[in-house]
């Protein structure tokens, strides 16, 4: 009895030391001079400053962001974004000469998808005779008052089992070629736009039209 009782209490033991170490958290925060530091908690003199929680695995289980810092983040996340935004209409425009390619190379990735979507239909058509000749035959039978032989049963069951993947397979499809479809959309317009800006940045202001007519209508 009395070793049953230690046994317990060495468990207890074991399962609260562990429960003390996944409690036990890790603080990690950036000083004023950019250096990166770890402890139990965050120093007086760090007060106010931004910080993450983690556990002793280092998972982030808490972000503690000030306001201002915040306000930080969020400009950060936006000049990226611009940046990032930069670097499509870059590469948009280095890849099209005109809006009409943009229409071609949809075309062209449309081509899979479409012979595909064809292809399905054709083995939905297919499955559906099949299945229909199943369930004549099925019928009969079973007016007749004759058990349904397990070659035709699993026929039925195999074919129905055809007939949803098709289904999976043609929603699949037209989901592509929807995807397809706006993704270029969204091109053409951006594309399109970037041009236009592009032709207003070389056209000359109205208020240097009118310094250069009063030039011209100086030298007269």
């Amino acid at each position: 009895m009395q070793k049953i009782f230690f046994i317990i209490c060495i468990c207890l033991n074991l399962a609260s030391l562990h429960a003390f170490a996944e409690a036990k958290k890790i603080v990690k925060w950036v000083d004023s001079k950019g250096v990166t530091h770890y402890g139990d908690k965050l120093p007086t003199q760090e007060n106010g400053r931004s910080n993450t929680e983690m556990n002793n695995h280092g998972v982030v289980i808490k972000k503690n962001i000030v306001l201002d810092q915040q306000a930080a983040v969020l400009d950060h996340q936006k000049e990226q974004e611009k940046l990032d935004q930069a670097r499509r209409d870059k590469i948009l425009l280095a890849s099209y000469t005109n809006a009409q390619e943009i229409d071609l190379a949809r075309d062209r990735n449309l081509e899979t998808d479409q012979a595909a979507l064809q292809t399905l239909t054709q083995q939905k058509q297919i499955n559906t005779n099949r299945i229909s000749r199943n369930n004549i035959t099925a019928q009969q039978l079973k007016k007749a008052n004759k058990p349904l032989p397990a070659d035709l049963i699993n026929d039925l069951k195999e074919a129905k089992l055809e007939s949803e993947n098709i289904d999976k397979q043609i929603k699949q499809r037209n989901a592509n070629i929807v995807n397809t479809r706006k993704h270029y959309a969204e091109e053409k317009d951006r594309f399109i736009a970037l041009k236009q800006n592009n032709l207003n940045a070389l056209e000359p202001s109205s208020s240097s039209k009118a310094a250069f007519a009063m030039s011209v209508n100086a030298t007269q």
